[in-house]
């Protein structure tokens, strides 16, 4: 009778103890890391980071959530490579919804075990672009023979060899990873860009999800092939997800890799240097002006910038500043603007990335502050250095006051609360007759009845 409750306490017992296999395996955690935006060294080096720490910590694989329009080549040849020799199985998802993987983010993607997006994602358009001018030859003045030379590639042969050079990466890593290598070819030589439903049917990527518990759902049980004949079993469905966040360094300069701050970095340098200039001695201004230039050159390094449009900014806020000092009826102000507006929309190359741009929002914003600055700031200032003079020698010039005692010709006068010697500078001035400072001769000043002609004369 007391057979069946002894065998339901054994069996309790026995799961307590052992465990399904999947339940135990799946304790091992997911080590997930977000990255966003440009593609630059900060973001290598997070990748990285997030590698050995998941691996130190026993995750079972990395989950990358990545939306990025592209980025440098530098940068993205060492996550790619990263990736292709991870320790720990990786797992890209493209996310969340509207989400892209462009130009150097398609190259990542393709790196890792497994390749997944979000639903209205899109990836592609690999095309390297040109980022440093490769120079024309040099043309032979008339009536000279040019010294024989080795003959220079032309821009086109470059810009050829390097699409080659990138098709034939792209190919090799999906090769690696058991994708589709014409595509990847393709997603170089012709900018193709493709959907997440249409990636998944060509098998440029293997999951699409919703989420990332879906995700996690559907790779639950999937093998991954490491480096060096290893072979992993994926238990995900129920892992818990462990995310390593940057740290502060990484954050601070990823946030310099965005074309937004390095319009507001640009600005603050050229209004900051100019305002210390106007103001010698002002301090504050001029350190503020120097710190933005220098965050502002590692911006320009980690993006893709448009000098040109570097040059437009920085000649708009001169425009701007001769306005104050040169009255021209506004068109220097006209021009200063609209400098500044196209220095902003072309401040980058959209040809790396269509993505990569400054928004309208923060142009418009960044355009009102730098001509309310400069009218209001820069221009108070040098109103100020015009303003007459209150003090001193000068100060005293055309002082109103009155005679103390007769001024035949000499004589004291109070003049701002203060009494003075002082020499009439033409006839006498009677007692208590109103006077005016024309001049000063040391300490002695040199006046005038208030009354008095304009014709009359300081004598010598």
């Amino acid at each position: 009778m007391n057979s069946r409750p002894t065998i339901l306490l054994m069996v309790a017992l026995t799961v307590a103890v052992c465990g399904t296999p999947s339940a135990a395996q799946g304790q091992a955690p997911v080590a997930m890391i977000r990255l966003e935006g440009a593609i630059d060294v900060p973001t290598a080096e997070y990748l990285d980071r997030a590698l050995q720490v998941a691996e130190a910590d026993g995750a079972q694989c990395l989950l990358i959530l990545l939306n990025t329009p592209g980025g440098l080549g530098g940068p993205m040849k060492k996550m790619s490579e990263a990736l292709l020799n991870a320790p720990i199985p990786t797992i890209i998802y493209v996310s969340p919804a509207g989400a892209f993987a462009i130009s150097a983010g398609t190259l990542i993607t393709l790196s890792a075990n497994i390749a997944a997006m979000a639903p209205a994602t899109t990836i592609g358009a690999a095309h390297p672009v040109e980022l440093i001018p490769i120079p024309t030859p040099e043309q032979p003045s008339e009536g000279k023979e040019s010294p024989p030379r080795a003959p220079k590639p032309s821009r086109d042969v470059m810009m050829e060899k390097m699409t080659n050079t990138f098709a034939e990466q792209a190919k090799a890593i999906a090769k690696e990873r058991g994708r589709n290598v014409e595509w990847a070819a393709r997603a170089v030589r012709e900018s193709n860009v493709i959907r997440a439903e249409e990636a998944l049917r060509l098998h440029v990527i293997e999951v699409v999800a919703k989420d990332v518990n879906d995700l996690l759902r559907q790779v639950d049980g999937w093998h991954v092939s490491l480096p060096g004949d290893r072979m992993v079993t994926l238990h995900t469905k129920q892992a818990p997800v462990v995310e390593i966040l940057p740290s502060a360094k990484e954050r601070f300069l990823h946030v310099l890799a965005d074309p937004n701050i390095l319009l507001v970095l640009l600005v603050l340098a050229g209004l900051g240097i100019m305002f210390e200039l106007q103001n010698p001695g002002a301090i504050l201004p001029g350190v503020i002006g120097g710190l933005a230039l220098l965050l502002a050159l590692y911006s320009m390094a980690a993006l893709p910038v448009s000098y040109a449009g570097v040059g437009l900014v920085l000649f708009g806020m001169l425009l701007l500043l001769a306005e104050i000092k040169v009255p021209s009826h506004g068109i220097l102000t006209v021009g200063g603007v609209i400098s500044f507006v196209l220095g902003a929309v072309m401040l980058m190359d959209t040809s790396v990335s269509p993505v990569i741009r400054v928004s309208w929002q923060v142009i418009i914003v960044m355009t009102v502050l730098v001509v309310l600055f400069f009218f209001f700031v820069i221009g108070a200032g040098i109103r100020a250095h015009r303003r007459k003079v209150n003090t001193g020698e000068e100060g005293l010039q055309k002082a109103r006051g009155r005679a103390l005692g007769a001024l035949a010709p000499l004589g004291e006068v109070l003049v701002e609360g203060e009494r003075w010697r002082a020499r009439a500078a033409a006839g006498k001035i009677e007692e208590g007759e109103e006077i005016e400072v024309v001049g000063q001769d040391g300490l002695t000043l040199l006046v005038k009845r208030r009354a008095a002609e304009a014709s009359d004369e300081v004598p010598t």
